[in-house]
């Protein structure tokens, strides 16, 4: 062998040795080892924003992780996810939060540290709705009142006036009407699922019947015209609510008389139709009891009552919806909470369920904040959400109570309880 190509022969050499010995010494990968010091990325984000946590490992698809928190310097936060490669996580106050993650691999066990600087956030965020994406209120007697409809509006002039009355500090009442009318809405941040706190609130005008009601009590008298609530995030990051909807299991959820995957289709009045007055209470009269009719999936129908007890439109049905012979709705219909007190139909009382609805108990009340850990699938099984950026909604109750009519869910803007300062414990 010549000398220029045993010279040639001995780089090439020198240069296969180079790159194995990089590669035995781990050069930039993070991957870890157990008993070493664990491996570190870091992330900055802003507070009330949802960021992935992920694991940098090479390790195989059987791998298992376990993500848990090593230093924290905020109890106001949320991880999810915490068995997966990626972990959500999702914090209310500013700081420095420390995870680790255990991976499992073919029996060897390796920890990566990832660490999350959440900052103040850029702009000034609001703790009431910034947008009303969908307003569709079954009939009743304050539909075309809660916001003003008048002949000739479109749905989406409709929309604008519910945006009026709702994305505000201090909302207007809009009215769902009957079972199954709903609005759903939004934030301009991310609500966060903080653990053993309620995180949320929607704004309704319900009262007690007593001035200090025992909180304790199985049943409190008043004026509860339940909403249930359903919530879901951006999980695709389009800013629209499109992605899966989750239910707020309140206390009425699981009552023996609860109608899950109820449905209900109203059927728009005959306007030459001759009104069927009577019933009522004193100077109260029903201008038709047989005014708009109704038939459900339980085999059942009946009729929602038209009355003059309020300074009202006494159009039910919805004026941007005129060319719509049907409505149908769909949800969980709670059991039947008007009681005539009186005897005589006079005095009825709502009472309120124990958790979870809008429109439930007194804004001031710990009992009409909710806490996000309550969210359940379609199939009822609990799930574990990192925060949430959309609600909807929707009136859970179908009765008549009496003169005072159908049960109608009001509701005048919801908060974000974290952003306020507000700490009110979970149940």
């Amino acid at each position: 062998m010549n000398q220029r190509v045993l010279k040639h022969f001995r780089i090439a050499l020198f240069a296969v040795l180079a790159i194995m010995l990089t590669n035995c010494s781990g050069g930039d990968d993070n991957s870890g080892s157990g008993g070493g010091e664990p491996q570190t990325n870091e992330i900055k984000t802003q507070r009330f924003a949802i960021v992935t946590l992920s694991s940098n490992s090479n390790a195989s698809a059987d791998a298992v992780y376990n993500w848990s928190a090593a230093n924290v310097s905020s109890e106001n936060y949320s991880l999810t996810n915490a068995t997966s490669k990626e972990a959500l996580f999702a914090a209310a106050a500013e700081g420095t939060y420390v995870f680790n993650v255990a991976i499992t691999d073919k029996g060897t066990t390796q920890t990566q540290k990832v660490t999350v600087v959440v900052g103040e956030e850029t702009k000034e965020l609001k703790s009431f709705i910034s947008k009303v994406f969908e307003f569709k209120p079954a009939p009743g007697q304050f539909v075309n009142d809660l916001p003003v409809a008048n002949d000739g509006d479109t749905a989406d002039r409709v929309l604008a006036r519910a945006n009026s009355y709702l994305a505000k500090k201090n909302g207007d009442l809009i009215s769902l009407g009957a079972f199954g009318g709903y609005v759903i809405f939004g934030f301009d941040h991310s609500i966060v699922n903080v653990k053993g706190k309620r995180d949320f609130r929607v704004l309704g005008n319900a009262f007690w019947a007593e001035a200090n009601p025992n909180p304790n009590a199985e049943f409190r008298g008043g004026s509860s015209e339940a909403g249930v609530i359903m919530v879901s995030y951006d999980k695709n990051k389009n800013g629209l609510p499109d992605d899966e909807w989750y239910e707020i299991e309140g206390g009425g959820h699981k009552m023996a008389k609860t109608i899950h995957n109820y449905e209900i289709t109203y059927h728009r009045p005959d306007p030459n139709k001759i009104p069927v007055s009577g019933g009522g209470t004193g100077t109260v009269l029903f201008t038709d009891i047989e005014y708009i009719y109704w038939k459900d999936n339980q085999g059942k129908d009946g009729y929602l009552a038209q009355n003059n007890a309020y300074n009202h439109s006494l159009e039910y049905w919805p004026k941007w919806l005129k060319d719509q012979a049907t409505m149908t709705f769909k949800g969980t219909r709670l059991p039947d909470n008007a009681v005539d007190e009186s005897g005589n139909g006079s005095y009825y009382v709502q009472y309120a369920f124990l958790y979870g609805y809008a429109d439930n108990a007194p804004n001031n009340d710990n009992d009409s904040a909710i806490d996000i850990d309550w969210a359940i699938d379609q199939n009822g099984t609990k799930v574990q959400l990192p925060a949430i950026d959309f609600v909807k909604v929707y009136n859970g109750l179908n009765q008549q109570a009496g003169w005072l009519g159908e049960s109608s869910t009001e509701i005048s803007g919801a908060s974000d309880l974290h952003l306020l300062g507000e700490n009110i414990p979970t149940r």
